[in-house]
């Protein structure tokens, strides 16, 4: 029985929780809170977004907030630095990328040169391009990274205009794309690449003082999950406010994105992935020695998930 599921839900918790990033990749936690599973298990949220990786962890360790959604790429750089983030739970445990490139450009060896966008450097997206450019045999010299800051619409608006000669997209970025005619450099979807995308942090504080609010969270995230992949019209609504797309127009991008993540990639028990999380460390250990020693059980603290898990929780809902 999990720790905490007897005591009785009074006053909610007020608690801050950041989001990294406005992409299909994400939506689940959006319908997550849309779904009012949070008040439902007894939590005031106050939602903040962060478009970097490295700042939310820094407000994470000054603990102006106390847990939330990013890639877990800057989780990992942060705990090997020397910091107690830890992961709670995973959402994206393979990457969710497609490298998109300029009609004229078809072949690898055409990036020689180039210009490639991505967010911020640290970020999930730079972390997809440099993996991609390994897979299709590109020395990370011969291009260019270019950080635009923001979310998928400023890469696309960089590789429209010229620019930029490529740039990485998830759903469903990656269907407007193909439709302006970019290039498909490498579909790391279909590869179904294991990769610790993004996933649920949190400061060893936070864990150590306030478990049961914690638990609180890793519930409604985990309800949010089931009432994403049991409401889909209502989860399609959600995801296109937030990403600011039309419900009609946009029907084959918010298919295609609730389809892919929603029912394929985001799993009913949302464990880490430790596969994915040592690539995350090969990648890191190109310029981090540090990495090439690190286990990945050291970066993740599913005991409140594990709990929940085995209570029956999970299970419950659906049935």
């Amino acid at each position: 029985m999990c720790t905490f599921a007897a005591r009785e839900i009074s006053a909610a918790d007020k608690i801050r929780i950041f989001y990294s990033a406005i992409s299909g990749e994400q939506s689940a936690f959006y319908i997550v809170k849309e779904s009012g599973m949070f008040q439902k298990y007894g939590l005031d949220p106050e939602l903040i977004y962060l478009d970097s990786g490295t700042i939310a962890v820094q407000a994470m360790l000054s603990g102006e907030i106390q847990l939330g959604l990013l890639g877990s790429t800057a989780a990992i750089a942060s705990s090997l630095r020397g910091s107690d983030i830890k992961l709670i739970a995973g959402m994206i445990n393979n990457l969710t990328y497609v490298l998109m490139s300029s009609p004229k450009i078809t072949r690898p060896e055409q990036l020689k040169g180039g210009k490639i966008a991505i967010a911020r450097f640290g970020s999930l997206s730079d972390f997809g391009v440099r993996l991609a450019l390994k897979r299709l045999n590109v020395p990370l010299s011969d291009v260019t990274l270019l950080q635009l800051g923001g979310g998928q619409n400023a890469r696309l608006a960089a590789l429209k205009s010229g620019v930029v000669e490529a740039a990485i997209f998830a759903p469903p970025i990656t269907r407007v794309a193909r439709e302006q005619g970019f290039y498909p450099m490498l579909d790391m979807i279909k590869e179904k690449f294991e990769y610790a995308g993004s996933a649920i942090a949190a400061s060893g504080q936070s864990l150590r003082e306030k478990p049961e609010m914690v638990e609180r969270f890793l519930r409604a995230y985990i309800a949010g999950i089931h009432y994403a992949k049991t409401h889909k019209e209502e989860s399609m609504r959600i995801t296109a406010r937030y990403m600011k797309l039309d419900p009609d127009k946009d029907r084959a991008s918010l298919e295609e994105t609730y389809n892919i993540f929603i029912q394929d990639v985001v799993q009913r028990k949302p464990y880490p992935s430790l596969p994915g999380i040592q690539r995350v460390l090969d990648q890191i250990a190109e310029t981090d020695p540090k990495a090439k020693t690190a286990k990945p059980e050291h970066f993740v603290d599913t005991r409140l998930l594990t709990e929940l898990d085995r209570s029956g929780f999970i299970d419950g809902l659906y049935k």
